[in-house]
């Protein structure tokens, strides 16, 4: 025996290592939609060993090449959630529950699930919330109780309510050791069981029947299978329903949870079960049929040397013998009960407990059958005692159980104000940003607009400038040849002449023509010069306007229609007008305005 161990030693030595090498190649030119369920299962398959290499200087390496490979190759928000919270609940974990670190774990799981709620993985947020819940319930620092179940409270809360309307279809693709939501809602249903919030207890019972599935049995990371935890799930949610007092209820899941354990043969669950049926025939007052019920389950458990099971049924068969009188019989059972409590007080953990009080009263009563007052004041008077402790328990528990709650609501509350205030600082900040960016191309496209009119305008100016020397000069060639002698001067010549006077003359409508394209390159340019010089005639102005396209006075003239004598006198009044200097340049004293 002790060399066959030694060889199955050696094999896992040797092939342990063998078995975390991932195949890179593979998933290097896996397709995107592979690589979760692949990484997933390669996780769930090796957890031990990853958790294993921090105690093992020498494999840790390896492993954490492995870890930092399936990091570099993943590349959707999914997959990184996966590899991130396999890392803080393999490897972090260790540190947490040898007290070392646990603050670390508590806010990796809050920026994973942070991470996962910015990219709207609703399975992974929600499993991140039950991780983080379970976290603080074992947490073993200074937080107060009262506060850690107020968190817990809302935390379950938040998670339960992101998880609870998955389909199946997604919520099986959660159950590796990595997600591991089967054990995380199964953690919820005990822990609220224990502060007895029956409700959420229920609600939490409800999700992980709904989601247990037999695949659980294949993976390797799970310290229980799918029986346990079907069997477990259809039991608590019959006692949820007993602590509610809906006994109707109650039977039914108990039924369930006794059937479900004879299909796989488990002598002990489908045992319990049938025990707590015959608690529920206790509340219903059939006493005496809930007495075979309740001795079939206490053998059953005894032969399993499962003594809190065993605790539990014992105390309802006293009770039931007691209600019909037959207090020999229930004199045994009474004292094994005690028994019994002593050796599972570790589960308990009260020294007075106050699951005893039926016992106490239960010997009293039997004391007083057989005619010794003494023992059996004795054993009344304590009965009545833990009674009135646990009346006052009750009391301040409810009162708490209701402070606590308003409290966590208050909390959640709060949460969710700060929550609903940064969305509305990220939309804000959000539209802030879009209407610069559309305020910023309204403007570009407006500016490139005035531009191209601009552009357009002082095209037009220049043309008309350009037309205006042409006149000059086609002038100054018609007035030699009317010049010339008798002989030389042709009458289409003297007619051309007379037609290019009356066309550069500048009318009103050329003049308005004119003023358009020129307020086009200057806006309110002619505006500002009346505000500035009120006493300018508009003849002045034209002849101002004009001196801004730098023509010569010929030029000037020839637009206007007027002699040169007459442009140089105008220009002299604009200068007494503005006192300007002898023979200062108009379009530089005027360019400023």
């Amino acid at each position: 025996m002790l060399t066959r161990r030694l060889v199955f030693l050696l094999f896992l030595f040797h092939a342990s290592p063998l078995l975390a090498q991932i195949d890179r190649e593979k998933l290097a030119h896996m397709p995107p939609e592979e690589k979760l369920p692949f990484m997933n299962s390669y996780l769930t398959q090796h957890w031990w060993e990853f958790y294993d290499s921090i105690r093992q200087p020498d494999r840790q390496a390896a492993r954490l090449s492995e870890y930092r490979f399936m990091r570099s190759a993943a590349k959707d928000p999914q997959t990184l959630s996966l590899l991130r919270l396999f890392w803080c609940r393999n490897q972090q974990a260790v540190s947490f529950y040898a007290g070392r670190n646990a603050q670390g774990l508590l806010d990796s799981l809050t920026a994973i699930r942070e991470y996962a709620h910015r990219h709207n993985l609703l399975p992974e947020e929600g499993i991140c919330w039950l991780a983080w819940c379970k976290a603080i319930i074992e947490h073993q620092g200074n937080m107060d109780e009262r506060h850690r179940r107020i968190l817990v409270y809302d935390g379950a809360v938040r998670g339960m309510s992101l998880l609870a309307g998955l389909p199946l279809a997604v919520v099986n693709k959660y159950h590796g050791a990595t997600y591991d939501i089967i054990h995380h809602i199964w953690w919820m249903s005990m822990y609220f069981a224990r502060i007895e919030e029956y409700d959420l207890a229920r609600r939490a019972a409800v999700l992980g029947n709904r989601w247990a599935h037999p695949g659980l049995d294949t993976h390797d990371g799970h310290p229980y299978g799918y029986n346990y935890y079907k069997w477990q799930f259809l039991n608590d949610l019959g006692s949820c329903y007993l602590h509610m007092n809906n006994l109707g209820r109650a039977a039914y899941w108990y039924r369930k949870a006794h059937t479900f354990g004879l299909s796989y043969g488990s002598t002990v669950h489908s045992s319990i079960s049938y025990g707590n049926l015959g608690v529920v025939l206790i509340r219903q007052g059939k006493h005496a049929a809930a007495i075979p019920y309740l001795k079939q389950a206490i053998a059953a458990v005894r032969r399993g040397n499962d003594r809190q099971s065993e605790f539990n049924a014992t105390l309802p068969l006293a009770e039931a013998y007691l209600a019909l009188k037959q207090y020999d019989n229930a004199w045994p059972v009474l004292v094994r009960s005690i028994a019994l409590y002593d050796s599972v007080q570790a589960f308990i953990n009260q020294t007075d407990s106050l699951d005893l009080i039926p016992a106490y009263g239960g010997l009293g009563e039997v004391y007083q059958y057989r005619g010794d007052l003494k023992q059996a004041l004795f054993y009344t008077r304590l009965a009545s005692r833990l009674e009135e402790k646990r009346r006052l328990n009750d009391d301040a528990r409810i009162f708490r159980r209701k402070q606590e709650k308003l409290e966590a609501e208050v909390y959640r509350a709060k949460l969710d104000q700060i929550e609903t205030d940064r969305l509305a600082e990220v939309w804000l900040r959000n539209g802030a940003l879009s209407g610069m960016v559309l305020v910023g191309l309204i403007s570009l496209v407006y500016i490139a607009y005035q531009r191209r009119r601009r552009q357009q305008a002082e095209a037009q100016l220049a043309l008309i400038a350009s037309e205006a020397r042409r006149r000059t000069e086609e002038l100054d060639l018609l007035r030699r040849l009317t010049e010339a002698p008798a002989g030389l001067n042709p009458l289409p010549a003297v007619s051309r002449i007379q037609e290019l006077t009356r066309q550069s003359i500048l009318t009103d409508a050329d003049w308005d023509r004119f003023r358009q394209s020129f307020e086009r390159v200057y806006p309110d340019y002619i505006l500002r010069l009346r505000a500035t010089y009120p006493t300018l005639t508009p003849a002045e102005i034209r002849l101002i306007c004009l001196s801004r396209l730098d023509l010569s006075t010929k030029e000037t003239a020839s637009m206007l229609g007027v002699s040169t004598d007459t442009v140089i006198k105008t220009r002299y009044r604009i200068r007494r007008k503005a006192n300007l200097p002898e023979g200062a340049d108009l379009n530089g004293s005027f360019g400023s305005i």
